[in-house]
């Protein structure tokens, strides 16, 4: 074989190689893009025809009547009110955020925005604490309704995310909160910590956080700290009251005050190992003008609880949006950690990547070898 055809095989090969390869971080972060209505939604912002090191989105973005129920893969979800918010979910039960918070999948307490509806009896106590930079609500659950293991400390899932793609991959949340027409707009900026039976949600208006109420950088250290309110600090109040309250503005998370002096705190790595003392401990804000209502007129659309440990599962899931649904999969890496500040993380997110370059290196090699032999 002359000369020019082997090196025109071996550019063929090296141009596959350079194609195949897989990225960490995507161009422009999930929490700067733009999609202000939920009909601005691709099918999926991170499909697998782009390959990345925690693989591609495993849901999608378009969600309607076609895709609601107990299969939905649906990774949009809202937070317009006590009577009709989401919260993100694994897909799979008795499932440990950990290992899920890549893939999974809004459940929400109304039916219409083509998602998984909650399950009867998730709930225990809620509290929405409104102010003009974010709202966020907490409160208690039984966690093992939402494909929770009973046990798990759980972790933080948000908009950014260790690949800045999100936790889940892909999600995107609207809401009426700062809407300027009353109909959800995108929040890009959210965090939900959830586990130990305890959970928050918490949107910051539109505009960059650039107040920081929605920054994703203490997820070691909990609930409490990014989320105070009377259920996350201390002993928390008791189950069974529902309600709406304007609130005081929380302490930025990670800064505080002493002797006067305001400093910030920023969490170890975790490659330090446990968190085992945090200079300061965070305190429940002044609220008012609080609205109690009862669970039973809040949540009409739940759905009756799984009366076996299977709960409901994404095996085998027909539910797909007109546009039809992705088959792929990821494995998520373990980078969550707990709603304890003494729950710690494990990472493996880069196996794919080797994998990917060995793989390539070998058909580079083997086209070599194979000219060489027949030249």
């Amino acid at each position: 074989m002359a000369p020019s055809a082997l090196y025109a095989l071996v550019a063929v090969a090296t141009a596959s190689y350079t194609a195949a390869q897989t990225l960490t971080f995507p161009a422009t972060g999930l929490n700067q893009l733009s999609f202000p209505k939920p009909t601005d939604a691709p099918y999926q912002i991170y499909p697998a025809s782009t390959p990345y090191v925690r693989g591609p989105q495993t849901g999608y973005n378009i969600c309607n009547s076609t895709t609601e129920g107990p299969t939905s893969l649906c990774q949009t979800m809202y937070f317009n009110g006590l009577d009709d918010f989401c919260l993100w979910g694994p897909a799979e039960a008795n499932s440990a955020i950990a290992d899920t918070e890549g893939e999974v999948v809004a459940h929400c307490s109304k039916k219409g925005h083509g998602t998984r509806i909650m399950n009867n009896g998730l709930f225990k106590a809620a509290q929405i604490l409104k102010t003009d930079q974010y709202w966020m609500i907490t409160g208690t659950i039984d966690q093992t309704l939402i494909n929770i293991q009973a046990g798990d400390f759980g972790g933080e899932l948000d908009s950014g995310g260790q690949d800045l793609r999100g936790n889940p991959i892909g999600g995107l949340l609207y809401s009426t909160a700062f809407s300027t027409d009353g109909t959800p707009s995108q929040i890009q900026w959210w965090t939900e910590f959830i586990g130990s039976n305890l959970f928050c949600l918490k949107i910051c208006k539109p505009g960059g956080n650039e107040s920081g109420y929605c920054q994703h950088t203490l997820d070691r250290i909990g609930l409490g700290y990014n989320c105070p309110s009377k259920y996350t600090i201390g002993g928390g109040a008791p189950d069974g009251t529902f309600e709406v309250c304007d609130s005081d503005l929380m302490d930025v998370p990670g800064v505080y005050v002493e002797n006067g002096q305001t400093l910030s705190y920023a969490q170890p790595p975790e490659s330090d190992g446990a968190i085992t003392s945090i200079p300061y401990q965070p305190t429940v804000v002044a609220s008012r003008n609080c609205v109690t209502t009862a669970s039973s007129a809040l949540f009409t659309d739940l759905a009756a609880a799984p009366t076996s440990s299977g709960g409901s599962s994404a095996a085998g899931a027909s539910a797909t949006p007109a546009a039809g649904k992705s088959g792929a999969s990821s494995s998520p890496s373990r980078t969550s950690s707990g709603s304890s500040a003494s729950q710690t993380a494990q990472t493996d997110s880069t196996n794919g990547a080797g994998a990917t370059r060995v793989s390539m290196f070998a058909t580079v090699f083997g086209v070599i070898a194979a000219v060489a032999f027949l030249a």
